[in-house]
């Protein structure tokens, strides 16, 4: 058993991004212990707590072109997407004007919050609406969905955080084509990347100085840029 001094030296030796990238972790772990509470005492707080509908993946489809809401597909459960903060809409905004310019040369294709992403891993069949993804256009013809994203992004809010850590991460990490699955806070300046050539070990950048690469379409953005508009900007 570690001692309460033997685990501060150890983390004293860590560096500033390991450090933080440890607080953040920490951060996710409490919330899930927070949740389990809840739980306990008979509290619905998770998105996937609530009461699913059950159906095949082509009678969610058909549902799905027709449902002013979005839903996601998870083995035949149909979950309902909440809508967005004006912090979360601020944001993805912010992306898709660096994406689109950034992108509008090549094969490389952004897409935004209303595109379905089809994964299909073994007998699993999930449907999810990522935030923002991006696609190489050879290998994703369909009219409804996205297959072979190279790159994930989830906004991190409240109510799904937890979903968008462990559920969401474990599966774009079995979907081969995903490089990078990037987390990005809605009420701090703070992007965390996990990059499969990583062995997606999380990286954080904090801060509106700091700046995030996106290694998969060869992109480095300011936090300050992703942020425009959300956060106030640095005296």
């Amino acid at each position: 058993m570690i001692t309460i001094l033997e685990l501060k030296r150890a983390l004293r030796s860590l560096s500033a991004a390991e450090f933080e990238g440890l607080v953040d972790w920490i951060d996710g772990e409490v919330e899930e212990i927070r949740n389990r509470e809840l739980h306990a005492d008979g509290h619905r707080v998770e998105r996937r707590s609530e009461e699913p509908l059950f159906m095949s993946f082509a009678e969610y489809m058909d549902f799905e072109e027709t449902s002013p809401l979005r839903h996601e597909f998870i083995n035949g459960a149909v979950h309902t997407v909440g809508g967005e903060s004006l912090a979360h809409n601020r944001i993805v905004q912010a992306l898709l004007v660096a994406f689109g310019v950034h992108l509008r040369v090549g094969n490389f294709e952004p897409f935004f919050l209303q595109v379905k992403l089809d994964i299909q891993l073994g007998s699993d069949r999930i449907v999810y609406y990522p935030d923002a993804m991006v696609s190489w256009r050879p290998e994703d013809g369909d009219e409804q969905v996205v297959r072979n994203p190279k790159l994930v992004i989830e906004i991190l809010s409240k109510s799904t955080q937890h979903i968008d850590r462990r559920e969401k991460a474990m599966t774009y990490q079995r979907v081969e084509a995903i490089e990078e699955y990037v987390l990005i806070a809605q009420k701090e300046p703070r992007v965390i990347m996990h990059r499969r050539g990583e062995g997606w070990r999380p990286m954080l950048y904090s801060g509106m100085d700091a700046r995030v690469e996106f290694r998969s379409i060869g992109l480095q953005m300011p936090l300050a840029e992703i942020y425009e508009g959300t956060l106030p900007a640095p005296d």
